[in-house]
C-alpha cells in the first residue's frame, strides 16, 4: 500500500486542540507569501533599533499628509501621556500632554487650507496646527443632549468632508461639526441674545454677527445650537467611530451602521445602511483597524460571539477561526487593541491580546493567520510581539515599542533590537502534521526540507535548521534534530533528515533562528506504511 502525504510545510495557522487528527498547523513569524504561481513561507522581518523617545506605553501613531512649513508629512505619536512630533529632519519634539490611561488614542486630521491634527484621548479632544506647529490645543466638547448632562467623552475621532466627528463613550450619539471649523481662529455667528437671532438695523433684513472662538463653538451651527445625531438601533450605544472615505462606519454594541453627510445648508446625515441583521456588533472598541477600504474589529455580534470581523463596503465576513476565538473568550474586552499596515499585496491586521500574551495577524491577500513572537532580551523566552503600531514614514516601516523608543521593521535585517543596545535574533517556527491517508502507521525514512541554502552574506556561516518531532499528537516532542543549510553559495545543498522512527500521530515543527532570512518552499518524505496497529 502506497502513503499518500500532503504538503504540510506551506499555509498559515490553523491550531487546532489536536493537530495530529485535526490536520493543524502552526506558522509563527513566517506568513505565506507568492512569487507567480509560486507559494512559499517567507519570514517576518526584525526590528532595528532607530530612536529613543521618551518613556510610557505606545497608545498610538499617525502620520499626516504634510508636515510642519509644508514640506514633508510628519508623524505624530504618544507614548505614556506625551505627544510627540517626528519631522523630517528626524527631529523629535514633545508637543503636550493628553489623558493619562491605559486606553488607546486616536488620531485624525481635517485637511483643507489649515489641516489640523486632532487627538481623542477619551476624556478631551485636541488640535495641533500641523502646519504652523505651536501649542497643542484643546476643543471645547458639548454637553451631553441626554441624561445628566455633563461633558461627553469622546474615544474616537473621525472627519468627512472636512466635519470633525467624535462619539460619546456610553451613549447612542455622535456630535459633529460644520466643515472645516478651525479653518481660522476666530469665526462669525448669529449674534443670539435672549434667545432670538438680532438684526443690524429695524428693516431685519441683515443678520447681526458676532465673533467667537473656534475651538469653543467646533461642535455648534451658527446659531448656537449643538450639532448631533444617534444610532437608530435603539438601546445601542455607540462604542467607536470610523471613516472610510464619506462614510462614517458607527460601531455599536449589537450592529454597525453607516452614515454620510448629506449636502445642503444644513449637512444633514443620513444612515445608508438599512438591514435586518442586528449581530455584527463590537466588542473592544481599539480592536478596529482600517487598511485602505477595508475595516477589521472584534464582533460581538449573537451569530459568531467573539469573532474577528471584516467589513468591505456593507459586507461582513467573519475571518477568524474556532481555535482564534477559544483565545478571545479568555480576553478581557477593554485590553485588546489591533492595527493594520500594508506590504506590497499583503494587508496585515494586527491582533494584540494582552491578557492571553499573544499576537495573531491575518493576511488579507492570502486569507491566512500567522502568530508573531518576539524574544526576551535576557531569557531569551518567546513572548507577546513587542510592537504597539506601525508607521509607514519616509520610505520605512517604524514600529513603536511599549519602552518609548521607535525601530525600523524592514527588510533584510533579522535581530530584534532593545534600545539597551541588547539585540537578539528572530525565532521562526513551522509546525504542521503529517497525515498519512486512513491515519495508518508508517515509518517515517527520510524528511527533505526545500528552503533557500546558501543564500548568506557571511562566508563564515553555516546555520541550521532544528527539528522536533511528535509521535503523539503534538502533546510532547522528542530531541532536538539539527541540519546542516550550507554554507554561503552552496546553493544545491540539501536539507534532510533520516531516520525519524515509527509514528502514526505524527507533528513535526521547524525551528530557525540564526539571523538570515528562511523561505520555506516545499517538503519531501519518503514513508514506509505498516500493516499493524501501533
Amino acid at each position: 500500500m502506497k502513503a499518500v502525504v500532503s504538503n504540510y510545510l506551506l499555509g498559515g495557522s490553523n491550531r487546532a486542540k489536536h493537530p495530529a487528527t485535526m490536520g493543524s498547523e502552526w506558522s509563527c513569524n513566517m506568513f505565506l507569501e507568492t512569487s507567480g504561481k509560486n507559494t512559499y513561507l517567507a519570514s517576518v522581518p526584525g526590528l532595528q533599533f532607530y530612536k529613543d523617545v521618551g518613556v510610557g506605553r505606545c497608545r498610538g501613531s499617525y502620520v499626516s499628509s504634510i508636515g510642519k512649513g509644508g514640506v514633508a508629512e510628519d508623524a505624530f505619536f504618544v507614548f505614556g501621556n506625551a505627544l510627540y512630533r517626528l519631522d523630517f529632519n528626524e527631529n523629535v519634539e514633545m508637543l503636550g500632554y493628553v489623558a493619562s490611561g491605559t486606553g488607546r488614542v486616536i488620531f485624525s486630521e481635517t485637511g483643507g487650507l489649515r489641516p489640523m491634527l486632532l487627538v481623542a484621548d477619551g476624556v478631551n479632544l485636541w488640535c495641533y496646527d500641523i502646519l504652523e506647529g505651536g501649542a497643542l490645543q484643546r476643543i471645547s466638547l458639548p454637553n451631553r443632549v441626554t441624561g445628566d448632562g455633563g461633558a461627553i467623552k469622546p474615544t474616537h475621532v473621525a472627519v468627512i468632508s472636512g466635519s470633525i466627528v467624535v462619539n460619546d463613550s456610553g451613549t447612542g450619539f455622535c456630535y459633529y461639526s460644520k466643515p472645516y471649523p478651525l479653518a481660522k481662529d476666530k469665526r462669525e455667528v448669529f449674534l443670539i441674545e435672549h434667545g432670538e437671532v438680532q438684526y443690524t438695523d429695524d428693516t431685519r433684513l441683515e443678520v447681526a454677527t458676532t465673533e467667537v472662538n473656534a475651538l469653543e463653538y467646533v461642535f455648534y451651527n451658527d446659531y448656537g445650537v449643538q450639532q448631533f445625531f444617534n444610532a437608530q438601533t435603539a438601546s445601542d450605544a455607540i462604542q467607536a467611530i470610523a471613516a472610510v472615505g464619506s462614510s462614517l462606519y458607527l460601531f455599536c454594541t449589537k450592529t454597525v451602521e453607516i452614515w454620510q453627510r448629506g449636502s445642503g445648508d444644513n449637512e444633514t446625515w443620513v444612515r445608508t445602511s438599512y438591514t435586518t441583521n442586528a449581530s455584527n456588533g463590537i466588542q473592544c472598541p481599539y480592536s478596529i483597524a482600517c487598511c485602505g477600504s477595508t475595516l477589521y474589529y472584534l464582533g460581538s455580534g449573537e451569530s459568531f460571539a467573539k469573532g474577528i470581523m471584516m467589513v468591505n463596503g456593507n459586507q461582513y465576513t467573519k475571518i477568524s477561526d474556532d481555535w482564534l476565538e477559544a483565545k478571545l473568550l479568555e480576553e478581557r474586552s477593554d485590553t485588546v487593541y489591533a492595527f493594520a499596515y500594508a506590504v506590497g499585496s499583503h494587508n496585515f491586521y494586527v491582533l494584540q491580546l494582552p491578557t492571553v500574551g499573544e499576537t495573531w495577524v491575518y493576511d488579507t491577500d492570502t486569507k491566512e493567520w500567522h502568530q508573531r513572537v518576539s524574544r526576551d532580551k535576557i531569557s531569551g523566552v518567546e513572548i507577546q510581539w513587542r510592537p504597539a503600531a506601525m508607521m509607514w514614514y519616509r520610505g520605512k516601516f517604524i514600529a513603536l515599542c511599549h519602552d518609548g523608543a521607535l525601530y525600523f521593521h524592514t527588510e533584510q535585517y533579522w535581530y530584534e533590537d532593545y534600545k539597551d543596545e541588547k539585540s537578539v535574533p528572530m525565532t521562526r517556527h513551522r509546525q504542521g502534521s503529517v497525515l498519512v491517508n486512513d491515519n495508518c502507521p508508517f515509518i517515517f525514512n527520510e524528511l527533505g526540507v526545500e528552503c533557500n541554502v546558501g543564500t548568506w552574506g557571511d562566508y563564515n556561516l553555516a546555520p541550521k535548521l532544528l527539528l522536533e518531532v511528535s509521535k503523539d499528537g503534538g502533546n510532547t516532542f522528542g530531541n532536538v534534530r539539527s541540519c546542516s543549510l550550507g554554507l554561503a553559495g552552496e546553493y544545491s545543498h540539501r536539507v534532510r533528515y533520516q531516520n525519524l522512527g515509527i509514528n502514526r500521530l505524527c507533528v513535526l515543527r521547524l525551528t530557525y533562528s540564526h539571523p538570515t532570512s528562511l523561505e520555506l518552499t516545499s517538503v519531501s518524505q519518503r514513508v514506509t506504511p505498516t500493516g499493524r496497529v501501533i
